[in-house]
């Protein structure tokens, strides 16, 4: 489709959600200086702009492709991606880790124990109903040859990439992450998505804003900008059955590529990121954020399927906030926009383009345009 569409769920709500879909050219925006594509309207009346470049000499917002169309590029977080942690705007704890390849590494785990669950007590854990092999209900390790294992940091294995544990070779690999001072895996994926340091986009992101749009703050409204960590299939982190073959995944993941049924629920609390916490974490600096993978469905953007048509193609590949999943291979993904419009993926190492979204407030005054590109919308500014 093309133009603007309702949510239907919204209808009867004060502020009903409409968004733009499909090849679209009557959204676009000036605002502070630059360029931008309106997506949607917002829960509390505003509307949602994504960054796309600067006007031309005559003051039109033209450009739609290149790297114009980006503040710049940047990894979502440059410290690692071994972790599930990884795919937080913000982030919590990082736990030691291990891979563990190669002849000696991987046959050596044979001769170890491993519990389906752990005691702690006096800083000690103490291995529970303990076999030798690491299978989906025997995650913990003292790493340790007695079925009686005890440790004080704990071992917990959620990858593994072999089916028959009694033929180990130096082909196959396993992960673990180390756990202390009482802490079982349930506890380590709470603190792992809490939100404590800033990841690298979002400082970057928050540079910009603060050089670029701090004194335009009256005009910009401190919506809900989601980075979903909510989880659908837990796999090797649930330590009661958990398949340690397959990976961690999150609920963007369910919704672009399994159900195709895009949301703009944000379901935890600590992934709503606002700079007040009347609407969502207060954890932003700013009233600044990025799109999701639900925003781009809307627009039309579809998995492995691309699409140079719809306003959100730019020839680029660039981020969204919404987290895939952590896999086997020991990489934490996030959702992107390929350079052929389709929705694909990248390790949250990756260099990718960076377009900034910001929301309008609902009492800002368009003073001119019609929101075609020769003549964009200008919100009025003193």
């Amino acid at each position: 489709g093309k133009g603007i569409y309702e949510i239907a769920s919204t209808k009867n709500d004060t502020y009903p959600i409409y968004y733009y879909r499909g090849a679209v050219d009557n959204n676009n925006v000036k605002f502070g200086g630059f360029c931008w594509k309106a997506i949607r309207s917002t829960n509390i009346g505003g509307v949602k702009m994504i960054y796309n470049g600067t006007p031309d000499s005559n003051g039109n917002c033209t450009n739609t492709t290149g790297t114009n169309t980006q503040i710049d590029t940047s990894s979502f977080n440059t410290s690692s991606h071994n972790l599930p942690t990884y795919v937080g705007y913000m982030y919590g704890s990082v736990y030691p880790n291990e891979i563990l390849e190669g002849t000696y590494n991987v046959t050596d785990l044979r001769n170890k124990y491993f519990g389906e669950n752990v005691n702690y007590s006096n800083g000690v854990y103490t291995l529970i109903n303990t076999k030798l092999s690491i299978d989906n209900d025997h995650h913990y390790s003292c790493n340790k040859t007695t079925s009686t294992g005890t440790c004080s940091e704990v071992r917990y294995y959620p990858y593994g990439d072999v089916s028959n544990f009694n033929q180990l070779t130096g082909q196959d690999s396993f992960y673990y992450i180390i756990l202390k001072d009482g802490e079982k895996v349930e506890d380590s994926i709470e603190k792992m998505f809490s939100n404590i340091t800033d990841s690298t986009i979002k400082t970057q992101i928050d540079t910009w804003y603060n050089t670029n749009l701090s004194r335009y703050i009256s005009y910009i409204e401190d919506t809900t900008y989601c980075n979903d960590r909510s989880i659908s299939r837990l796999n090797g982190w649930d330590p009661n059955g958990g398949n340690i073959a397959n990976n961690l995944q999150f609920n963007s993941f369910e919704r672009l590529e399994k159900n195709h049924t895009p949301s703009l629920e944000c379901i935890r609390t600590q992934d709503r990121f606002t700079v007040s916490n009347n609407n969502g974490n207060g954890d932003s600096t700013y009233p600044i954020g990025m799109i999701t993978s639900d925003e781009v469905m809307y627009a039309g953007g579809r998995n492995s399927t691309s699409n140079n048509t719809y306003y959100l193609y730019t020839n680029q590949k660039y981020w969204t906030s919404s987290p895939v999943g952590s896999s086997f291979n020991y990489s934490s993904r996030m959702y992107t926009v390929s350079s052929n419009g389709s929705v694909d993926t990248s390790v949250v190492t990756s260099n990718n383009g960076l377009r900034p979204v910001i929301s309008i407030t609902p009492n800002a005054v368009i003073s001119s345009g019609d929101g075609t590109s020769t003549n964009p919308y200008t919100v009025q500014t003193n």
